[in-house]
């Protein structure tokens, strides 16, 4: 029989692999970290439906006291549960503005340490995303100033249509644009909000 020749462990070739830079090599965590921050916005976004959708059985509660059928100087005992419970609906909502103002700033800071225009996520760069969440933030403060207006005059409404467009007015985000960040949610793999 023959026998194998070995090899000696010195002969054998030593085999280094070389990290090679290509241009659109990640900055330190920077698409984990936007990633991170545009689940987070997703995660706020749902907060912002559920949250809405509990004021809107508050003010449907507040449309069913029928103060129009009361005298001007009363008010409704039942008004008064309806109305904390809006306020602390109210108060949630400007807690995810808050916090989608936060994220809102660190893209912003996230998008100019990116030195070129190159894709973060799939096809959106940190500049693009940032620019979008911009939008949609301050299309939620304007949307939040309008539901505090809401919260400020149902209780002393005493018009039953005027009731109805200020339910209206809480219900369906007239400033929102939940297609702008749709595109953004799906190429990330999160599902769509509304």
């Amino acid at each position: 029989m023959s026998k194998t020749p070995t090899r000696s462990v010195v002969s054998a070739p030593n085999f280094v692999p070389k990290e090679i830079s290509t241009p659109n090599k990640d900055q330190p965590g920077l698409s984990k970290t936007i990633f991170s921050h545009v689940s987070n916005l997703h995660g706020l976004l749902k907060d912002w439906v559920k949250i809405k959708d509990k004021g809107v059985k508050f003010c449907r509660g507040i449309s069913s006291v029928k103060l129009h059928e009361c005298s001007p100087e009363y008010y409704p005992q039942q008004l008064e549960p309806l109305t904390k419970g809006l306020i602390e609906a109210l108060n949630g909502l400007n807690d995810i503005v808050e916090g989608v103002n936060l994220l809102n700033n660190q893209l912003k800071a996230l998008a100019k340490l990116q030195p070129s225009d190159q894709p973060v996520i799939f096809t959106w760069s940190a500049l693009h995303i940032s620019e979008g969440v911009t939008k949609l933030y301050k299309s939620l403060v304007q949307e939040f100033h309008l539901k505090e207006l809401v919260v400020e005059n149902i209780a002393h409404c005493r018009d039953e249509k005027l009731i109805e467009v200020y339910i209206s007015s809480w219900e369906f985000d007239a400033y929102l644009n939940w297609n702008s960040t749709a595109y953004l949610f799906a190429e990330c793999g999160l599902a769509s909000i509304a």
